[in-house]
């Protein structure tokens, strides 16, 4: 891992157990016990926490300690506009600056989804389509754009995980191909408008219906 700090592994780890629903919300964090099980210090477990509060994945509360955070439906619907807006930017950005190296990754990422989508492998897939909105966003050339979606993917994805079997996914997936096809032929336009028009139909896939009625859903996950 080179030079990375010991705080940003444990959040990365977090991140890793919340987003494949292995650490699900309510679910306490204690310092000690994780301090313990990565064999380190409670100091760079108590920043990672102090990180992933700040991206609203988890809530200290006095003498209680960590737990996974229940985002509201709200919040939800609200980071799925702005990941439009963002996603249409990264790949506007990424269709003239993308070579065949990057190129050959969002390839492998569309044949992995759509693997996991045939033998329904939905944490899989959610995976994969993480590193394909990565990818573009990383090709993007623009630090900006990187840092909102490193702060957003996250938040949307622990939802995504939660709901997908309840999903049908097949349009979704079409999508990711329009929107590869667009990049590859590096039309940035089109790009942009596929790729903001994706994150609105995953947004009304999962987000329909009133925000109690997803709220349910959150719960009731």
């Amino acid at each position: 891992m080179g030079s990375e700090p010991l705080s940003s592994k444990v959040k990365r780890f977090l991140l890793d157990q919340i987003v494949k629903g292995e650490l699900v919300p309510g679910q306490r964090i204690v310092e000690s016990r994780l301090a313990k099980e990565l064999d380190i210090s409670q100091s760079p477990v108590r920043e990672a926490l102090r990180d992933l509060v700040g991206l609203g994945l988890v809530e200290i509360e006095s003498r209680r300690g960590a737990r996974v955070r229940q985002p509201t439906a709200k919040e939800l619907r609200d980071v799925s506009e702005v990941r439009a807006e963002i996603d249409a930017l990264a790949a506007r950005l990424a269709a003239s600056r993308l070579d065949e190296a990057r190129i050959e990754e969002l390839k492998d990422c569309h044949r992995t989804m759509s693997e996991c989508h045939d033998r329904r492998d939905f944490i899989g897939m959610t995976e994969a389509d993480a590193r394909f909105h990565q990818i573009i966003a990383d090709a993007s050339g623009n630090g900006a754009v990187r840092r909102v979606f490193g702060q957003l993917e996250p938040f949307a994805r622990t939802f995504i995980t939660l709901t997908s079997p309840d999903v049908e996914l097949e349009g979704i997936l079409q999508q990711h191909e329009g929107i590869l096809e667009a990049l590859v032929s590096g039309d940035g336009d089109l790009a942009a408008c596929r790729a903001h028009d994706h994150q609105l139909s995953v947004r009304k896939a999962f987000f329909e219906g009133s925000d109690e009625d997803a709220d349910a859903v959150l719960n009731a996950s």
